[in-house]
């Protein structure tokens, strides 16, 4: 008899391609709500979920466990693992020297991370984005904003452009609505999210191609992608450099459009008058004395 030993929540995300319809739906719920799950009796789990008891019961069983209380003791070992683990950015030390020189440290280190980016990659995931009937777009805690600019950008010429995070704890609903043929456009650096980890499973489970724009090419949410863009994020600050993510997203939207010709230039045309009609702009003259 096999005990959990390893991330609860990562060995679920793992299951989920061999699991039946609805134990999956189970493992995406108790996924979505990890602590929840290690807090609740299974009963009112269930109730939550819309879903049997019994199937949780299934759910663990699957895994190679008893039942139900030893997966939630796995989730509750997790939670306890998790409020006493170091935590990677707070542990990095204080920088020597006061802020003017890790400021100007700082940017000399993004300077090297453009310069190391690899540009030749872009055209690869463009082509792929432009075949797509449809793109997705996911990132999660700090990588959201990159994630809402590419989108942001990529809409403005491309309306059926989507975004998802699981606003209103819907991830997991959003994540049903991919098909195959779709294109996900994924965010990530490490410590990678679970939710970025539960979008390329699903793409991976529905046939969508994954455009991965991540730290480095092994990175667990771009395992299986179809194109992967990477980014350096060594920084003298307490926290990584998104300096190199954004341009990214900046070349990848600008060589979207540039491939887009008349029909990308019409549509944002169009776009900016729906803007300009519904959200004025300041006046810029000059200011008043």
């Amino acid at each position: 008899m096999r005990s959990i030993t390893q991330d609860t929540v990562a060995l679920l995300t793992a299951a989920l391609r061999r699991l039946p319809p609805q134990q999956a739906d189970a493992a995406r719920f108790v996924i979505g709500r990890s602590f929840e799950a290690a807090t609740m009796p299974m009963r009112g789990l269930a109730r939550a979920a819309g879903l049997p008891p019994a199937t949780f019961t299934r759910l663990a069983q699957s895994l190679g466990l008893p039942g139900w209380e030893e997966l939630r003791a796995g989730l509750i070992a997790d939670a306890r693992d998790d409020l006493g683990a170091r935590r990677p950015f707070s542990v990095r030390p204080l920088p020597e020297g006061g802020p003017e020189p890790l400021a100007g440290a700082m940017i000399a280190a993004d300077r090297a991370i453009l310069d190391n980016l690899d540009a030749a990659r872009i055209e690869q995931a463009a082509t792929l984005l432009e075949a797509a009937p449809r793109v997705i777009v996911a990132g999660f805690r700090s990588c959201h904003a990159p994630a809402l600019l590419f989108h942001y950008q990529y809409r403005l010429f491309r309306p059926d452009t989507t975004l998802i995070g699981g606003v209103g704890g819907v991830l997991d609903v959003e994540l049903g609505g991919l098909k195959s043929g779709d294109a996900l456009v994924l965010f990530g650096f490490d410590p990678y999210s679970r939710d970025g980890l539960l979008c390329a499973e699903a793409a991976a489970d529905a046939g969508a191609k994954v455009v991965a724009i991540v730290d480095r090419p092994d990175a667990p949410v771009a395992e299986g992608a179809a194109a992967v863009l990477t980014f350096g994020t060594d920084s003298s600050g307490f926290f990584p450099s998104l300096t190199g993510c954004i341009a990214l997203v900046q070349a990848l939207a600008a060589t979207l459009y540039s491939r887009a010709g008349d029909a990308g230039r019409e549509q944002l045309r169009r776009t900016e008058a729906r803007i300009a009609a519904h959200t004025p702009y300041l006046e810029t003259g000059p200011r008043r004395r």
